[in-house]
């Protein structure tokens, strides 16, 4: 169970006191000669400060448990502690590809028009650092098992390309006048093998996009294989700043411990977890499916050429995965206790601003501010 502390300082610890005397690679990062090596090494200012502020909440609460297992209304401070003076005006969601992502993005978005909430959600790009949004924010994100989400990303964008798979279904005139011929089909014969999925980018390593306005590398990524959790909830992992994978995962973990909430789509296969997940939201249909891009066009290819997988390759992913997989149970293996879910709490109205926004309005808002930009560009 976790509570504030009695000296009311907005910091949380286990209730029967208890210290969580791990040596973990967060505590090791921390005391690392690297970390002013990677505020000096070139890296954008936004990230360097990323990591102080990550660097700072994690020596806040080194000992946090797993919002997993522990799903809780109190608010991220800058500071690195909590609070719950102020009310929640937004939903922050982080969609990690092929796990569930688009399904709970749906369901996230019926919370957020049932109680007229901001919901964000952010996918490709980096993780928000809670507590560093001017407005009060809620923290969701999810995971899956990493080995099936990397299989399951293959088979959705690795093994053909959605594009190509998009476009041979859905051509028009449009399509055909920019050049696009339609043409491909998929076969066994130009489909990718799952043998070459075994890099942090896919079938290659991650690179990142250089910005020029920026004069540096920004962190964006769509195809992944490798330690994607990692990479995603640190967005530490361009190649030029030299970053370890142990030192990403501690940023991530750190980072991710900061949130209210993660679904563990494994999970959702027991109706009482579905049940005490919606229990705390207040909304029904969780389970309802949302569809990605491609995902009827790359069902349909998978169903006509049956993917095998070999054991020597899926004991690769394990241990190309290694650090994620790591991740993966300390964040959720908690949930495998008996009754670990029974005690999720209900929905917490009074700590949300209800109807503090509004959709319609902000959609206009954001087709002005886009006529605005182009005008100023054909100046």
């Amino acid at each position: 169970v976790v509570v504030d502390d009695d000296d009311d300082d907005g910091n949380y610890n286990y209730e029967d006191g208890s210290e969580n005397d791990d040596d973990d690679d967060a505590t090791k990062l921390n005391n690392s000669t690297t970390y002013t090596k990677y505020i000096n090494s070139g890296i954008p200012q936004g990230v360097a400060e990323a990591i102080s502020t990550n660097r700072n909440n994690y020596n806040a609460n080194p000992n946090l448990p797993s919002p997993a297992c522990h799903p809780h209304f109190q608010l991220a401070l800058p500071n690195g502690k909590w609070g719950n003076g102020t009310k929640f005006k937004r939903i922050y969601f982080y969609h990690a590809r092929k796990a569930g992502g688009s399904s709970m993005h749906k369901y996230l978005g019926l919370v957020a028009q049932n109680y007229g909430i901001e919901l964000t959600a952010v996918e490709w790009y980096g993780m928000e650092e809670p507590g560093t949004n001017d407005v009060d924010t809620f923290y969701v994100t999810h995971l899956r098992e990493p080995v099936d989400r990397a299989i399951s990303h293959f088979k959705y964008q690795g093994r053909w390309d959605c594009r190509d798979l998009v476009l041979r279904s859905s051509l028009n005139e449009r399509r055909k006048q920019k050049g696009y011929l339609g043409n491909f089909t998929p076969t066994e014969e130009n489909a990718n093998p799952i043998e070459t999925w075994n890099q942090t980018g896919g079938h290659e390593p991650q690179s990142c996009y250089f910005f020029r306005k920026m004069g540096s590398h920004m962190f964006k990524l769509g195809t992944c294989a490798v330690n994607c959790y990692s990479q995603w909830f640190s967005g530490l992992s361009c190649p030029t700043w030299n970053i370890s994978p142990m030192d990403q995962y501690a940023v991530a973990k750190a980072r991710v411990l900061r949130f209210n909430m993660i679904v563990v789509m494994e999970k959702l296969r027991d109706p009482k977890y579905v049940q005490a997940v919606e229990r705390f939201f207040g909304v029904p249909g969780l389970t309802e499916k949302g569809v990605p891009y491609c995902e009827r066009e790359s069902h349909e290819a998978n169903s006509k050429f049956p993917l095998v997988i070999k054991n020597e390759t899926r004991e690769s992913l394990r241990n190309l995965n290694e650090i994620d997989i790591r991740l993966y149970h300390e964040l959720s293996d908690c949930l495998n206790e008996d009754g670990a879910y029974d005690n999720f709490p209900k929905w917490d109205g009074e700590r949300f601003e209800l109807n503090s926004f509004n959709a319609t309005e902000a959609k206009l808002e954001m087709k002005k501010a886009k006529a605005l930009k182009a005008a100023k560009q054909r100046k």
